[in-house]
């Protein structure tokens, strides 16, 4: 095996890493987002917002606020059974959120083994009576625990369907009980959400989704009033800037924005690349990181440096996300590896990817992070493709309205802004969203759509 093929580089997604935990990089966002102080987590698509849930999930029994005697419930929410079994009871979104919060605590009561026998029935026949556990398995059921079927067997018998009417009150008793039971054994509970932005009731995103996480986050402001409950959520910046509910304020202090500066992300490549040297003590030190990175890569005029792929990587806020630093280098030595079997574009020095590849490599990361915003944003897909081929890629307010086809300047107005609150423009005179009058198009965008003087 060569040297360049022992490098993994990842995939870019955290759920489909099979190799993550040998080479996280435990970061300061890392260790702010597993303390007590945090409990939401923001970042674009491709910060690391999955990839920080998987490894507090693989970590949590040495995460001090996560240790027994504490309980750990981490999820990627699927409401589809909650909400058809409480449709009949009440159509607040609210509610339906406190269920789907008391589900999870119930079915943790009946795993854990030294809770009550008291709460242990309680919290049964709550799951059993409600439907989330049926002897056929719901979906819900499905993907948590095979072995709720068999431990409340008895209950699935008598209780469901229910004989009584089922109330909201219910829902109120089973999160209270476990927070009495919490308390009295000084004990807390965090409950871990990601994946928020696929939640959904019939497959629809938009209005539906907006309404669905600000109705969470009314439920957990509700909630974390409680002494033992708290949680920690996973949300797309973008989207929770939308979000309306009362005292949004109030979480300011307990929000944890990803950004990733150009040496984070210079280690966390070094820790991709320790595989090369022998006897790597951590922590890796940036100065290390970047002699390692420029060891493999020869770099060429489109990319001349590490640092010069920072900035191309940029997105209209100046962000540079993991995942497109992963995806060029993943790129990068695929296409090194394909012309070392034709016997073309060696690389020089004793580098691993040649100039060639690295060219390559931006391309198709250009156009990987094209169609990833356009899947995201996609009511915007018909407005920014009209910026296809362009001559520039900088504009004044009223050139950028035309160049995207929308010349009544309210709508130009609210499409601008929104494009540059995703990253998709930049503004380049320091001045707010509605006074500005110098806006670009970021590099890896220009470069997709063809933009000329992607250099300037």
């Amino acid at each position: 095996m060569t040297d360049l093929e022992r490098i993994d580089f990842g995939l870019g997604a955290a759920q489909q890493e099979r190799h993550l935990s040998q080479f996280f990089y435990r970061s300061g966002a890392f260790e702010q987002a597993r303390s007590d102080r945090v409990f939401l987590i923001l970042g674009s698509k491709g910060a690391g917002k999955s990839s920080i849930f998987r490894m507090l999930k693989e970590l949590h029994n040495e995460i001090p606020i996560f240790m027994p005697p504490n309980l750990w419930i981490a999820d990627e929410p699927q409401l589809r059974d909650h909400a058809a079994v409480l449709e009949s009871v009440t159509d607040s979104k609210v509610a339906l959120w406190r269920f789907y919060i008391a589900s999870l605590l119930a079915k943790q009561v009946v795993e854990t083994t030294d809770s009550p026998e008291d709460l242990r029935s309680l919290c049964g026949r709550f799951l059993a009576r409600w439907g989330l556990v049926r002897e056929v398995p719901t979906a819900w059921q499905s993907l948590r625990s095979a072995k709720l079927s068999v431990s409340l067997g008895g209950y699935i018998k008598t209780e469901f369907p229910p004989k009584v009417s089922l109330a909201t009150t219910e829902i109120d008793a089973v999160i209270y009980a476990v927070n009495e039971w919490l308390v009295a054994t000084k004990r807390e509970v965090w409950v871990c959400l990601d994946s928020l932005d696929e939640v959904s009731l019939n497959g629809g995103h938009g209005d539906e989704l907006e309404e669905l996480l600000s109705s969470l986050m009314r439920a957990v402001g509700e909630l974390i009033r409680l002494d033992a409950l708290h949680f920690k959520l996973f949300f797309r910046t973008d989207l929770y800037s939308a979000l309306t509910y009362v005292n949004k304020d109030h979480f300011s202090s307990v929000k944890l924005e990803l950004h990733w500066s150009r040496e984070d992300l210079a280690i966390l490549l070094g820790h991709r690349l320790a595989v090369l040297y022998d006897n790597v003590i951590p922590p890796i030190q940036y100065q290390t990181a970047l002699d390692w990175i420029n060891a493999v890569f020869e770099w060429a005029p489109e990319v001349s440096s590490f640092d010069d792929l920072y900035v191309k990587l940029q997105d209209g806020n100046s962000d540079v996300l993991p995942r497109d630093l992963v995806n060029f280098c993943v790129e990068a030595q695929k296409a090194q590896q394909n012309f070392n079997v034709q016997g073309v574009n060696k690389s020089l020095a004793g580098r691993l990817v040649s100039g060639a590849a690295c060219s390559h490599a931006i391309g198709q990361t250009a156009a990987s992070k094209l169609t990833d915003f356009l899947q995201v944003f996609q009511s915007f897909s018909k407005t920014y493709d009209r910026l296809k081929g362009h001559d520039v890629r900088r504009f004044s307010r009223s050139e950028l309205g035309e160049a995207l086809g929308l010349n009544e300047p309210l709508n130009a107005q609210i499409a601008i802004a929104d494009l540059v609150r995703v990253g998709a423009i930049a503004i380049k005179d320091s001045k707010s969203v509605y006074r500005s009058n110098s806006f670009e198009i970021p590099y890896l965008y220009a470069l997709a759509l063809n933009i000329g003087e992607r250099h300037g």
